[in-house]
């Protein structure tokens, strides 16, 4: 499964395109906040309190590097053993079990007034050797008593007994911790792809930031959301410094994860050269449920201004054949330049609208031209009828009004 995503930098603060790092880019890719692989590249030190980690000491184990992970695996169980060891031996030392060995053919009642606590220890090593079969439940041989610890030892019982129960918890707890450890969300997100480098370009007309993410399972992730942060260094207004500030960049969810490049966004005045002088770093989160497991998975991986492409895409990489879609992961990576101004998108916002304002201007001044056309066709037609009006015109309009008028009296006669 390949997911294309595109994404813009809506939230960038305090971008100056006047700022130029100083550092060599060897310098610039060890200062990475977030690794390529996901890992987060910060130490703590100088930790006063660290018996806080005891108090969630299922967590603390679990974070654990492999190695001391085994290491604290198996230690549980050897100081255990030892532990209980030490306690029988102290146990049977005491009783005066280990001053003289016990013959096999002694009365009934001396091996009631005498019967050791435990069974064939009489030594340090044959106690261990009883600690470790105890805790793991290996099973006793005896040639005299089926039972190894003697009924009237009492102590040597509730100390049976205790072991038992410490063993039981010991390996609930390290069964428990090595299930968690493996099946960890950040060993599933091996198989999650970023890719190496996002690129800048023109999508419906708008500039935006993008960058690939792929699946190499077959099995989809379910509900999976991506988040994008902004990590920049900058200094307020009032000198203060802020070293790793952290700035949420909206990606949008509703049909492509894009947000565009308007007046609000930091890169409405950052061209190609302008951001390759900043300093940022840009992190991506993937996070979803695994389909297979149910199980949350988390991956991320960043981006700085020298892995940023202006003016490129990614090749297709997604064909039909044969009735199903395949993926070419060979191409998952690739790009290839388009063009693009090498300008920022305030630039080609302005020239864009003087574009318009000249458009606007020539078409006001073809209607102002036609108007004055018109205007000038009416008067030409006016003109010839004022012209031919002269005195005897009058005259004339005269004569009729007074030959209408006589008519009108003689009619009016009897």
């Amino acid at each position: 499964m390949v997911v294309l995503i595109s994404g813009e930098l809506g939230s960038m603060v305090g971008l100056k395109g006047n700022q130029t790092p100083t550092i060599t880019p060897e310098t610039r890719e060890q200062l990475r906040y977030v690794a390529k692989d996901g890992k987060c590249r910060v130490n703590l030190c100088h930790i006063s309190e660290r018996g806080r980690f005891l108090s969630d000491i299922f967590t603390s184990f679990v974070d654990l590097q492999y190695r001391w992970f085994l290491f604290v695996f198996m230690m549980c169980y050897i100081v255990t053993w030892f532990f209980f060891a030490v306690l029988y031996f102290l146990n049977a030392f005491f009783r005066g079990d280990l001053e003289k060995e016990k013959p096999l053919t002694t009365p009934e009642e001396n091996l009631i007034d005498h019967a050791p606590c435990y069974l064939g220890v009489d030594d340090f090593i044959s106690a261990l050797l009883f600690s470790v079969e105890t805790q793991r439940t290996i099973g006793y041989v005896s040639m005299v008593s089926p039972s190894t610890v003697s009924p009237s030892c009492h102590e040597g019982v509730v100390l049976v007994m205790t072991q038992c129960i410490v063993g039981s918890m010991i390996g609930a707890l390290m069964v428990g911790c090595m299930f968690v450890k493996i099946s960890r969300p950040k060993k599933q997100a091996e198989t999650l792809l970023f890719s190496r480098t996002c690129v800048i370009a023109n999508r419906d007309d708008q500039l935006c930031l993008m960058f690939r993410l792929g699946d190499l399972r077959e099995s989809h992730m379910v509900d999976a959301k991506v988040r994008a942060k902004l990590i920049k260094s900058r200094q307020t207004a009032e000198g203060e410094f802020l070293p790793l500030e952290q700035t949420e960049i909206n990606l949008g969810y509703e049909t492509v994860i894009r947000h565009n490049i308007d007046c609000d966004s930091p890169l409405w005045e950052l061209g190609p050269e302008q951001l390759r002088r900043q300093q940022f770093e840009i992190i991506v989160i993937l996070e979803g449920i695994v389909e297979a497991t149910g199980m949350m998975c988390q991956a991320k991986t960043s981006y700085i201004e020298t892995e940023i492409e202006w003016g490129a895409r990614f090749e297709p990489c997604m064909t039909l054949e044969k009735g199903s879609f395949r993926v070419d992961l060979r191409r998952f990576h690739t790009t290839y330049k388009v063009p693009l101004p090498n300008c920022s998108a305030s630039q080609a916002h302005q020239l864009m609208a003087l574009a318009d304002c000249k458009v606007q201007n020539h078409r006001t001044s073809q209607n102002w031209e036609s108007w004055a056309e018109g205007m000038t066709e009416e008067d030409k037609d006016k003109q010839p009828s004022h012209g031919g009006f002269t005195i005897a015109n009058i005259q004339e309009e005269r004569a009729s009004e007074g030959n209408e008028s006589e008519e009108g009296t003689e009619k009016s006669t009897p």
